[in-house]
């Protein structure tokens, strides 16, 4: 039932916790951890009707209507506090991601039963929700990468504490604990953006492109990283 993605988002649930799914598409993720036993509740969310009507149908399908509870709502807005230990957000861009977790999760932290976990993989600017987390005292315990329909994708898991440093740029870029870890598909990724953008300094040399020093930046943060495997 779930991508090879989806199944390494699930897996970074701690097995217990109520989740919240925002963004749920066809529910799948509430409910593999439901049916699996990891989480004895969970909430399936989506802004559109047509992704909750579908979550809905499979919900029944599988008998877990007690379970899991479909809700539409705009990101964490119809979320009542002390509901759930876990939010989970993949699937979006990394800007979307921030703006969400702005914009409702102060009123599920400041009760008696606080979300305590984020499970987060944004498919673009991972380095905005690093941020994100850095600046609002969640602890990044974890992050994944991998290759699933040759794309390359982060997951990042975040409980509530500060971070005992401020994070470097290239770790907001690649994750530090990928960097530490000297993760191979990490390695992957940056031996890929290299390539891509050395041909693209070549290209505005020859055009003399005003954008050049931008993207001599990246390339200088990916020298970086990829320095971490030696």
């Amino acid at each position: 039932m779930l991508s090879k993605r989806l199944e390494q988002v699930a897996s970074m649930v701690t097995k217990g916790n109520i989740i919240a799914d925002i963004g749920t598409d066809h529910g799948y993720v509430p409910i593999y951890l439901v049916e699996k036993g990891i989480c004895p509740k969970a909430y399936a969310m989506d802004i559109n009707q047509g992704p909750i009507e579908s979550a809905i149908k499979n919900i029944e399908n599988y008998g877990l209507s007690e379970k899991i509870q479909a809700i539409k709502s705009n990101g964490l807005e119809k979320l009542e506090p002390e509901k759930a230990d876990t939010i989970i957000i993949a699937g979006m861009g990394g800007e979307l991601i921030v703006n969400i977790l702005e914009n409702g999760l102060a009123k599920l932290e400041n009760c008696s039963r606080p979300v305590k976990e984020l499970v987060l993989s944004p498919h673009k600017r991972g380095d905005l929700v690093r941020k994100y987390l850095e600046e609002h005292k969640w602890h990044i315990t974890d992050e994944k990468m991998l290759i699933d329909m040759n794309k390359f994708y982060t997951i990042i898991k975040a409980e509530k504490g500060q971070e005992s440093y401020p994070y470097l740029e290239t770790e907001l870029l690649y994750g530090r604990i990928l960097l530490d870890r000297q993760d191979a598909t990490l390695k992957k990724y940056l031996d890929k953006e290299n390539a891509k953008f050395q041909k693209i300094k070549q290209k505005m040399i020859e055009n003399q492109s005003k954008d050049l020093l931008e993207v001599e930046k990246i390339l200088e943060y990916n020298r970086v990283g990829r320095e971490s495997y030696d």
